[in-house]
Order: structure tokens, then sequence, then C-alpha cells
């Protein structure tokens, strides 16, 4: 992939989202031809600079991406959402107010999950929740009338053996069926709990394979389509060579997807290493098919992180890191996809020790 403008990139990232509103990374990526991978650096990015946000759900395995004041959109992705968190999300957009107290637990369990859609507040030391398009000033309290009694002092009465036993025994018999009831709810919330699990991988598995899909079957048209045109191109005289020769150009789509899967593999590869290595990605300073300049944060320190897509780092690779580095007042990590010579690395350690070079006057 040839280096690009990144601040380009995420000002087209930005105008398809004004554009099209709420949308999954994929989409974006099939929109501007840049990889998955890359798309989703760019809009971490964004979100951490405060211009996109991200939702809470996921669709997959991948957070919706959207700008302020888009947020009612989102509601065209509650079929996403697990069996029990859309019957609340139904619910909720429905009443528009609910109080907590009243919610059987596993709707009460699922408001608090639906965060993109549901909001808690407080009134009267109580918790309520209030829809995505509902103000809280809207809402309003509707307080019973307290009746009033009049009270007889009673008598404290007095209680024979008999009566005692008999009331001991009714106690315990009482707190038995409790506790049996408790673990009888418990074990079915459990098992509630165990099938929206299921619901939902099965949902995550589903959208996968739909992505999957499209992407194979896009892939396949683009391979078919070269094909053709190659069987076309040897059967065609030199004439209509130079007259197909405009339209022959779609092929090189083929070639810049090749490129951009190795390039993935490449980006792919950094970021398992920095994941393991706990090393956030601050941002993209610049990419190519051969090298990747990153910010990075790494205990605590901010540092630039040149990765190469070379097995071998060389003296110059060095020098050029370095220049980039002091440019960025920065420290810098080199990384590459094999072991550095032993004359570089004895030439490193050296150099480590070094103080300064002289040279003597005549």
């Amino acid at each position: 992939m040839p280096t690009q403008d990144v601040s380009k990139i995420k000002e087209r990232i930005l105008s398809i989202l004004r554009m099209k509103g709420p949308t999954l990374p994929v989409y974006i990526s099939q929109e501007i031809g840049i990889s998955m991978l890359f798309v989703s650096a760019f809009l971490s990015e964004l979100s951490s600079d405060k211009l996109v946000k991200m939702s809470h759900m996921r669709v997959g395995n991948s957070p919706i991406y959207y700008i302020a004041g888009q947020e009612p959109q989102l509601e065209k992705f509650s079929n996403y959402l697990k069996s029990k968190e859309k019957e609340a999300f139904l619910l909720l957009q429905e009443k528009k107010f609910l109080r907590d107290s009243e919610q059987p637990p596993a709707i009460r369990v699922a408001l608090r999950e639906i965060k993109d859609f549901a909001f808690p507040f407080r009134r009267n030391n109580e918790t309520l929740w209030r829809y995505l398009t509902v103000k809280e000033s809207e809402f309003k309290y509707d307080i019973k009338p307290i009746e009033q009694h009049q009270y007889v002092e009673a008598k404290p009465r007095v209680y024979n053996q008999k009566e005692r036993e008999l009331g001991e025994k009714i106690v315990k018999d009482i707190n038995i069926e409790d506790i049996e009831k408790i673990r009888k709810e418990k074990e079915e919330l459990e098992k509630k709990k165990e099938v929206e699990k299921e619901e939902q991988k099965e949902i995550e598995d589903k959208v996968e394979e739909e992505i999957e899909e499209k992407q194979k079957i896009s892939e396949e048209k683009e391979e078919k389509k070269d094909t053709a045109k190659e069987k076309k191109k040897e059967k065609t005289s030199k004439e209509e060579k130079q007259k197909t020769k405009e339209k022959s150009k779609p092929q090189k789509s083929s070639k810049k997807k090749a490129v951009q899967k190795q390039d993935d593999k490449f980006f792919d590869k950094i970021k398992e290493f920095l994941s393991k290595e706990t090393i956030e990605i601050l941002n993209v300073e610049s990419f190519n098919k051969n090298e990747i300049h990153l910010r990075i944060k790494a205990e605590g320190e901010e540092k630039l992180l040149v990765a190469h897509n070379k097995k071998r780092v060389a003296e110059t690779d060095i020098i050029n890191a370095n220049k980039k580095a002091s440019q960025l007042n920065l420290k810098y990590v080199i990384l590459s996809m094999g072991e550095p010579t032993k004359k570089l690395s004895n030439l490193i350690e050296a150099a480590q020790n070094l103080d300064k070079i002289e040279k003597i006057e005549k």
C-alpha cells in the first residue's frame, strides 16, 4: 500500500459517517479501499480525539462508530441485541421510563447492559431508567398519598409452651422453603444466562459468516473478471489490445488486493506483538507496504516505533529512524521480521557505552 496522507483518510472517514450515520468498520473499509485493520486504527484515534463516538454494543466483535448527535440512529442495530436485552430495549422504548425496583431480575440486569439506549437517574432515592430519545426532565413522579391509620396500643400476648413450639416449627419450615425457592430461582437465572450466551454466540457467528461470505463473493467476482480479461487479451490482435487497454485497467484492483492482504498480514503481526507486550498504539504516523511508523505508549512513556517488513535492518534504517524520532522529540524502537546481524548487534552494543568521538588537531 503506497504512503497516504493520514489526515485526508481521517477526513474521508468522518465524511462517510456524516453521510451514512452509525457504521461498522468493514463498510468504511469497502468504501475507501483500505484494509479494515487500518480503518479500525484510524477510528480508534478519532475516538480518542473525541471526533467519533463508539457504541457499547457489538455487532460480531466490532463496535459501531458514529458522530455526536447520531445516537438515535443506533436503533437500527437493535436486532443484534441478545434476547433478554432486546426485551428490555423494547419495553423501555415503549414505556419511555421504567422504575428499576419494579422490574424482574433479568430485565434489571439487561437494562444495565444496553448502555446505548438505557440511561439511569435518581429521584427520591429511587433508581429510574429513561430511553435514549427521552429527556430526564419529561419524567413526572407520581407520589401516592399515604393513608392515615389510627393505631391502638396492643397488649403483649403470653404464649404457652405448645404455641411456642408450634411457632418455632413454622419459622423453621418457612426458612427452608425460602432457601429452596431462592436456590431454584438462582438455578433458573443461570440457565437463562447460558441460553442467552449461546444465542449471542450464534448471532456473532452469523454476522461474521455474512461478512466473510460477502468478501469471498466480491473476491471471486474480481478473480473471474480478471481471468476473462486475460483470455480475451490472448485472442485479440495488437490493434484490439490497444483499443481495450483502458478497459483492462481494473486488473490493477486484484494486484492492489494482493498487496493489501500482505499489508494486513504485516500490520496484524505488529498489533499482535504490541498486544502481547501490553503496548498501546496512540497514532499512525505513516505507513506503506515496507515500513510503518507508529506513536506508541510503553511503560507510561511515549515512543516512536519503526517497523520494517523485512528480515534484516541496515545501518541506514537506524539512522533514518533516529532522524524521525528526533523530529518528534521521542525515543524510538525498531521492529523487523528477523534477528539483526551479529555485526550490527555488536555495533549497537558498543555505541551504548560510547561517550563521544573527537578529532585530534594536527
